[in-house]
């Protein structure tokens, strides 16, 4: 008996028999699945973020979490689009998510390269699911996000409601769906809301304060605003690190923090 030859012909057969069955590769592209592009706050911003996760024993809830996101695309690395969302629309976290976006036929493999934008809004924004009113808030202002809450120290309480005019592109996000024959695969844009209330800017481990942010209420009426923010000094503070960055003041830190809100599939990155 040629057992090398016996070994190759079991070998075709058992290829064969999965090709069949359609387990393995399609070189034509004739495999395909679902592909969803789906949007989520995470718990932070939906249920608020506890006071185990802050330094300083604040605890924050958010009432409204508004973004106005498009600009959407999804593909796998140095090919076209699957998915091509380029319409703004006005999101609130706050409410219960994910939320579906787009969905799509796709061949079979890697969606690895995802991109979108966070940007102000415009008389062209339309609701994801925002209000009405929500909605005009942030198309009279032109808002890009707008956030409104609490905070307290179990001592005391202090509100927010600011509004930020940043624009953000992410582009690549590294997204890690990959859509097997028959399958179902999701890439989720994230937004990480406790970014707001990092204390550096630049490094891999910041710590989330609240402190500085009440300190910041020169009334003392419970109501931190935009302009206390502007006015307060961090430039003294051992913390708030912004490197090469041209920020002096509360409130431009904190506006700068809105560009890292978005994230992809949870913890994934963007560029």
């Amino acid at each position: 008996m040629n057992f090398s030859k016996t070994v190759m012909t079991i070998l075709l057969a058992g290829l064969a028999a999965l090709a069949s069955i359609g387990i393995g590769c399609s070189d034509d592209g004739s495999a395909t699945g679902t592909l969803g592009l789906e949007l989520w706050g995470e718990e932070y911003i939906e249920d608020g973020i506890p006071a185990t996760e802050f330094a300083d024993g604040y605890a924050v809830t958010f009432d409204m979490f508004l973004i106005n996101l498009g600009g959407i695309t999804v593909a796998k690395e140095g090919s076209s689009p699957i998915i091509d969302e380029q319409e703004m629309r006005v999101w609130d976290l706050t409410m219960q998510g994910p939320f579906d976006i787009a969905s799509a036929v796709a061949s079979a493999g890697h969606y690895d390269h995802t991109a979108y934008s966070i940007a102000r809004a415009t008389v062209a924004s339309v609701s994801g699911n925002a209000t009405d009113d929500d909605l005009q808030l942030m198309i009279d202002e032109g808002y890009s996000v707008y956030v409104a809450g609490s905070a307290t120290d179990g001592a005391s309480t202090k509100n927010f409601a600011w509004g930020f005019d940043t624009e953000t592109v992410y582009d690549p996000c590294h997204s890690e769906a990959v859509l097997a024959d028959g399958s179902e695969a999701t890439v989720q844009i994230t937004i990480h809301g406790d970014h707001l209330f990092y204390d550096d800017a630049v490094s891999a481990s910041p710590d989330l304060l609240f402190g500085e942010i009440a300190l910041a209420d020169a009334n003392d009426d419970s109501e931190v605003t935009a302009s206390e923010l502007a006015d307060y000094d961090i430039t003294t503070l051992s913390n708030y690190g912004v490197g090469s960055l041209d920020i002096f003041n509360l409130w431009d830190f904190i506006s700068h923090m809105t560009s890292t809100l978005g994230h992809i599939d949870g913890e994934g990155h963007c560029e």
